[in-house]
């Protein structure tokens, strides 16, 4: 029996599934608290019955089997389908589980971590990023990472979902890395290799539904809520009148798997505000405890960041102060409104953003929409700065750019000159600042939403749905989500075939926040805000003691650019203008940033 009690559930990700022991037998264990009789199933060896336990839990001892080895589950007369709890699915979601071998050989052991305070992330698709779309081959392209400036990764979801791509929101085996990437120890080595170079890594992970293909949960046991279903897909039952406790019990052991097993630095939780559930406390928080206090247990330092779109003070409240405890918190605020300057009339999420007057607002206070798990979410007015220090704003996402019918990039919907601009704010404000992989140097390439189901039903809906969520785009010139071309051609390409100038603006401002963060001067306490709408000028302005500094940037829309450009006067040494050696026609462009410091601020 499973004992509930935290010690026990700090252990229960590493007593469900396959574990294979020293002395060449395999212990399974599997929740199914409805079965009468659950097999274990050997590819081309025996059947195993397993034993139940008062909480469900199924388990049994298989002698002269081990890692390589490949089994089924079997529910009662249910056919023989893959462990809810697989380590790997070497042949797709489909096929059977294989065994995995739990050992190995870390360098890590005297890792830190990276400060919050120190967080500039950079957040990727292991398939996508580099031609090979594998762990082992995204290895070899961190050093461009830490010579950009980055500190931290955060991977798109890496749980095996159906196909041969898949953005990774369609997961249904929450346990095994996409096969497609490597076998699970190359993501251990890519985690290794990364804090060697001294870059976290956080995983996104998806606990508000389960993937439409190859889910076969519903089979195994009461993993689905009966009463609530999301947009993507089933729900999980997180507050079933009965078993609710086991399928909560399976997600909080999730989370620790890839925390203990993978040395993640934390996890980004997708559509956290999507977590349906009517309990108390809610999923989140229990998910919030259990972490913090592995991570105490542990003597880790890991964090938890959420998906939850708009500002919600309850999320990154600690617990101890009544809050649910996340450490940080994305907040497209800043990304919407600043589209809505540049690109006045359109939408690429579900809520509207005005332009200039949003995105004053959040330069000024650091959000415009609020909300939490409990209340709805909604437009703000704010008269008083809030800390934006565990706030995330980016200019560019997954979501940002795949929401586009044809998958383009800030550069490619709007210019250069206003990435740049973009980019300098960005950069240069107090919140936490995340890159979309290839934006530092504007790659030419796409990141359109794709997916390769093999069901005929499931890639109809697929493309039936795009157009419903966003019916305000025209989808009929763009690549078809289940198009082959979709994924390949969202491969971002070498830098060296990108924006030099880009990517050189980048750097130059990424180690210019290094410094005025370690001097103390960039902070909410420091800054003061001034914004021309009328020109579209936004000016951040730093003091602290002797030290001064001013970013200005001028963004005005695409349709309404002109050739002259609005004069600044500010007093101070130049470090970086974003149009430094670029040709006198480009040098007058109207969207431009500037970065300016005193000389007390050089250090």
């Amino acid at each position: 029996m499973i004992d509930p009690d935290m010690n026990d559930q700090f252990d229960l990700h590493r007593r469900l599934g396959a574990r294979p022991r020293n002395d060449g037998c395999t212990e399974f264990c599997v929740w199914a608290p409805t079965a009468e009789r659950v097999r274990v199933c050997v590819v081309g060896g025996l059947d195993y019955l397993m034993v139940s336990d008062s909480l469900g839990y199924h388990s049994v001892i298989a002698e002269g089997i081990g890692p390589g080895d490949r089994y089924w589950i079997q529910v009662d007369d249910h056919p023989p389908r893959p462990d809810p709890t697989s380590r790997f699915q070497p042949e797709g979601v489909h096929g059977p589980s294989e065994i995995v071998g739990r050992d190995f050989l870390w360098t890590d052991h005297d890792w830190q971590g990276v400060d919050r305070q120190d967080w500039i992330i950079y957040e990727l698709h292991i398939g996508s990023w580099t031609a090979e779309g594998t762990m082992l081959a995204a290895i070899e392209r961190l050093d461009e990472l830490v010579e950009l400036g980055v500190t931290a990764v955060e991977l798109m979801p890496l749980a095996d979902a159906a196909g041969r791509w898949n953005w990774g929101y369609d997961g249904v085996n929450l346990f095994a890395p996409n096969r497609n990437y490597g076998v699970p120890d190359d993501v251990r080595r890519f985690v290794d290799a990364a804090h060697g170079k001294g870059l976290a890594v956080f995983l996104d992970v998806v606990y508000n539904h389960f993937g439409p293909e190859g889910n076969y949960l519903a089979q195994v046991g009461p993993y689905l809520s009966e009463q609530h279903r999301t947009i993507w897909g089933a729900a999980p039952n997180f507050d079933g009148p009965q078993h609710a406790e086991g399928l909560r019990n399976f997600i909080l052991a999730n989370a620790l798997y890839w925390l203990d097993e993978f040395h993640f630095d934390g996890l980004r939780v997708d559509a956290i505000h999507c977590m349906v559930d009517t309990r108390s406390p809610h999923i989140v928080e229990d998910l919030s405890r259990v972490v913090v206090g592995w991570s105490k247990h542990r003597k880790r330092n890991v964090s938890l960041i959420a998906e939850s779109n708009v500002h919600d003070t309850q999320m990154i409240r600690s617990l101890e102060q009544g809050g649910i405890g996340f450490d940080a918190e994305w907040c497209d605020d800043f990304l919407h409104s600043v589209f809505a300057v540049v690109r006045p009339g359109e939408r690429l999420c579900e809520r509207e953003y005005l332009p200039g007057t949003d995105l004053s607002q959040t330069l000024h206070f650091g959000y415009v929409y609020e909300g939490s798990l409990f209340q709805k979410r909604g437009r703000q007015q704010l008269c008083e700065r809030s800390d934006t220090s565990q706030l995330i704003y980016s200019i560019q996402t997954h979501d940002f750019v795949g929401n586009h019918p044809l998958g383009q990039r800030l550069h490619q919907v709007a210019c250069l000159d206003t990435q740049r601009a973009c980019a300098a704010l960005l950069l240069m404000t107090p919140a936490i600042p995340m890159l979309f992989m290839g934006e530092e140097f504007a790659t030419a390439h796409s990141f359109p939403f794709f997916v390769d189901f093999g069901d005929a039903h499931l890639r109809e809906s697929v493309v039936r749905g795009r157009r419903a969520e966003y019916p305000q785009h025209d989808w009929d010139t763009g690549v078809l989500p289940i198009d082959a071309a979709a994924f390949q051609n969202s491969k971002i390409g070498k830098r060296e075939a990108g924006d030099q100038l880009m990517w050189q603006w980048y750097r130059s401002l990424i180690a210019i926040r290094k410094q005025w963060k370690k001097s103390g001067l960039i902070c909410d306490a420091n800054v003061s805000v001034q914004c021309d709408l009328d020109v579209g000028l936004y000016r951040l302005d730093y003091a602290m003691g002797g030290q001064s500094a001013t970013i200005v940037a001028r963004l005005v829309p695409e349709s309404t650019r002109k050739i002259e450009s609005v004069p600044i006067e500010i007093r101070g040494n130049l470090i970086l203008d974003s149009r430094e050696g670029m040709t006198e026609s480009h040098m007058i462009l109207p969207n431009h940033a500037k970065v300016f410091a005193d000389d007390s601020a050089r250090s």
